[in-house]
């Protein structure tokens, strides 16, 4: 008979579990995952110090700093090296330079050997100070400071450094990832009370400077567009507005000025109305955009052959679609009236007529090839596509196709109108928006830019549709968009908005858009000016003649020769 009894069994199986458990977690510890243990300990026995990389500036297109960052430093002690109140005079010197509490600070250093933060950000002269005391304890480690020479300008565009080192909106949060670089850091190694090994390993990780980034905003075009803006508002009591500047040739953002503004400075972030304020109008708000759109029903009719300029039709000065009357916005009746007479007087029934003629097939296969209902692609985020509704869609009535072609019941941002605009002033072509001129030394980066070669309408019909914006203009005898020494092309609109599902003509939005000069386009602009209160509330009375002072003083800016004799005074 076995010598084993049942307790002998169980305590010889319990010292066999118990070893198997042991072999397991050696083997798993010594070999699976000793890779992780192994880092572990390591860990233990070393320390790792952020170095932050130096943020990219972004310039405008002449160089000049719209955002950069400054050379600073982060004051730190080292409480390893506190062990005792002898070098406590060295900590209360330090906070009474830095108008700091030192008696948080001192608690700090006293009781905890870790690295502290005593101050971020300190500009040169206090460095230079600090590092002159030569002390064992207190040190200094490389940072920036983010500023904005510039203050309000373009402020929803350039946007603005978060507490977090991030972008928050604009251009800096779109281009972050280029802007910040790569922080690189130091590793060194520390003894069980987390002092640094003086002669212990140590590995620096150099931090890659981000890439600086060039807009294709002018400072100068900027500022002229934003103070013309203010100006408009309390000239005539409006509560709001844009003013967006492009060069029509290659499709270049030269200002984009919003009201409300914003300034880019230390309390930004502490505002009631930051989120309303930071928002780049020009290209999130959707408008209707009134008699500018006769432009583009025009040209589609000019385009398919329907229309020339001299061709007529018979005004009534109303025009009937169902049991709905549409009527000229003076009230007036013009009997037989020419094309070109309609774009000059601003006649709906005139758009009605051109747009009845084309046909709803080809009116919105036309507005989609202009971009109405799209995004643009720019490269900024927060672009919206606009409202379009098309005889495809199933809430579409033929009084919709009526009221379209005179810019009511389709919404789109004012840079989508100046884009469509443009077409006409390009030999017909639809050129992308660009706001990002250059990301240097990054020639490979993708701006989601769309191809320049979008034939839209064809090079005669922009020929003829540009002497017909120049006959609105120069063939109307007090038009307020005249520049004395040039001659403008352009179209004023007038959103009547509605208040209880009626239209109000105390709630209006006023638009011009044009270009000059007419011989060589080197600008387009679109004024739009929200809600004025007051006798005038018309584009022609309130946007006509903001955009001819804003345009004055770009050409002069520019040195464009005027191209006809000045008028004197």
């Amino acid at each position: 008979m076995s010598r084993l009894t049942w307790r002998h069994k169980t305590l010889f199986s319990i010292v066999i579990l118990l070893t198997s458990i042991l072999l397991f977690r050696l083997f798993s510890i010594q070999v699976i995952n000793h890779s992780k243990y192994k880092e572990d300990a390591y860990l233990m026995h070393s320390s790792v110090q952020k170095l932050t990389a130096n943020r990219g500036t972004i310039y405008d297109r002449n160089f000049f700093p719209l955002a950069t960052s400054l050379q600073t430093w982060d004051v730190f002690i080292d409480g390893s090296k506190i062990s005792t109140n002898t070098q406590t005079k060295e900590i209360q010197d330090l906070c009474e330079f830095l108008l700091i509490n030192c008696s948080e600070l001192l608690h700090k250093t006293l009781n905890s050997s870790d690295q502290i933060l005593v101050q971020r950000k300190i500009p040169y002269s206090k460095y230079n100070i600090i590092n002159k005391k030569d002390s064992t304890a207190i040190y200094t480690l490389n940072s920036s400071k983010r500023i904005y020479p510039e203050k309000k300008l373009a402020g929803q565009v350039i946007g603005y450094l978060g507490l977090d080192e991030a972008g928050l909106w604009g251009i800096e949060r779109d281009f972050n990832d280029v802007l910040s670089g790569t922080p690189g850091s130091i590793y060194f190694e520390t003894d069980p009370f987390g002092r640094p090994i003086i002669f212990g390993n140590q590995v620096i990780t150099e931090p890659q400077a981000g890439k600086d980034i060039v807009l294709t905003i002018d400072k100068y075009i900027q500022n002229y567009s934003q103070k013309s803006l203010l100006e408009a508002l309390k000239d005539f009591n409006a509560e709001s507005g844009s003013i967006l500047v492009m060069n029509p040739n290659n499709g270049e953002v030269l200002a984009m000025a919003n009201y409300p503004e914003i300034e880019l400075s230390n309390d930004i972030l502490l505002s009631e109305n930051l989120s309303d304020n930071v928002r780049n109008k020009i290209i999130s708000d959707i408008y209707e955009p009134g008699s500018v759109m006769k432009l583009i029903n025009t040209a589609i009719g000019f385009d398919l052959g329907i229309i020339e300029a001299e061709t007529t039709y018979i005004d009534k000065g109303f025009v009937d679609i169902g049991p709905q009357r549409i009527q000229n916005w003076d009230l007036k009746t013009y009997g037989k009236t020419s094309i070109k007479n309609h774009l000059i007087h601003s006649l709906n029934t005139g758009a009605v007529w051109i747009a009845q003629k084309v046909g709803a097939e080809s009116f919105y296969k036309y507005l989609d090839n202009f971009g109405f209902g799209d995004l643009t692609a720019i490269d900024l985020s927060g672009e919206v596509q606009g409202l379009m509704r098309t005889n495809k869609s199933k809430d579409w009535y033929p009084i919709d196709l009526a009221t379209n072609s005179y810019g009511q019941g389709i919404a789109a941002t004012p840079l989508q109108v100046l884009t469509a605009v443009n077409v006409l002033i390009n030999d017909g072509k639809l050129i992308r928006p660009k706001i990002i001129k250059e990301v240097i030394n990054e020639p490979n980066i993708n701006h989601s830019i769309i191809t320049n070669d979008n034939q839209v309408i064809k090079q005669k019909t922009s020929q003829d549709m540009k002497a017909m914006m120049l006959a609105i203009v120069e063939e109307s005898t007090y038009h307020q968009a005249k520049i004395n020494g040039f001659r403008v092309a352009g179209k004023t609109g007038t959103t009547i908005n509605t208040i209880n599902a009626v239209y109000d003509w105390d709630y209006t939005i006023a638009t011009f858009a044009g270009f000059v000069p007419y011989e060589k386009p080197i600008v387009s602009i679109l004024i739009k000016i929200d809600y004025p209160k007051g006798n005038k509330n018309l584009g022609g009375e309130i946007a006509a003649p903001t955009f001819s002072k804003l345009a004055t003083e770009i050409l002069e800016y520019l040195q464009v020769a005027p191209s006809k004799e000045m008028v004197k005074n």
